[in-house]
């Protein structure tokens, strides 16, 4: 065999082997892809099934306690997020949007739930993010729901921490013309428009104080 020979030989060799190494690769990739797939389509049909009845009713029950929230449709949020948008109104001056949305990791093995808070504008330190991980193959709904239950509160108590924030609120607050006491318009016990001014009261006492002599009130 001659010099020439044997090197092509080599070169054959390797080229096969090479090949060889391409086919097992893609038929690895074949079986991998697969395999997400079915992993997708079941994360899928978990994540419907949670958005159905565990987060879409939580968050329609949670809006119906605000005049000026509303939940963004499906086809604006996304097929696995729910928004709930919160108008800046006199009682919440911010504008707040709570995102609860569900996603998956590289490999499709765990089920995320997403958390995202946002408020506008931002005078206070408040949870902006968290998420929860769940198997994909031995999911708890019971666990998903609690999660889901334990986030919304503490929305909750953030939202309201906006009543008690003094930057919110320079603008709600009001003066009793009786007692002279500073409060937030929204916890007024009684109002009256008199002589083209609205007055607001802190409790029934100073609004008949206020009815019974208004001038003197007035006038001081």
């Amino acid at each position: 065999m001659s010099e020439l020979q044997y090197l092509g030989q080599e070169i054959q060799q390797r080229l096969g082997s090479a090949e060889e190494k391409g086919r097992l690769l893609q038929s690895e990739l074949q079986t991998k892809m697969a395999d997400l797939e079915k992993r997708y389509a079941k994360f899928e049909e978990l994540a419907i099934e949670i958005m159905t009845d565990v987060i879409d009713p939580r968050m329609d029950r949670l809006v119906s306690f605000f005049d000026n929230a509303k939940l963004l449709d499906r086809d604006d949020a996304g097929k696995f997020f729910c928004i709930g948008q919160f108008d800046h109104s006199a009682r919440f001056p911010a504008s707040v949007e709570l995102t609860l949305s569900i996603a998956h990791d590289t490999e499709i093995k765990t089920l995320l739930l997403v958390y995202d808070l946002g408020i506008l504008p931002i005078f206070f330190k408040f949870e902006a993010h968290d998420q929860a991980v769940f198997p994909l193959d031995d999911l708890d709904q019971k666990q998903v729901a609690e999660w889901v239950d334990e986030k919304i509160l503490l929305f909750v108590d953030t939202y309201l921490r906006l009543e008690e924030t003094e930057q919110y609120q320079q603008s709600s607050l009001v003066t009793d013309p009786v007692c002279g006491m500073r409060f937030r318009k929204s916890i007024a016990s009684a109002e009256m428009k008199h002589a083209g001014h609205t007055f607001f009261f802190c409790s029934q006492i100073c609004h008949e104080k206020f009815m019974a002599d208004s001038q003197r009130f007035i006038a001081s």
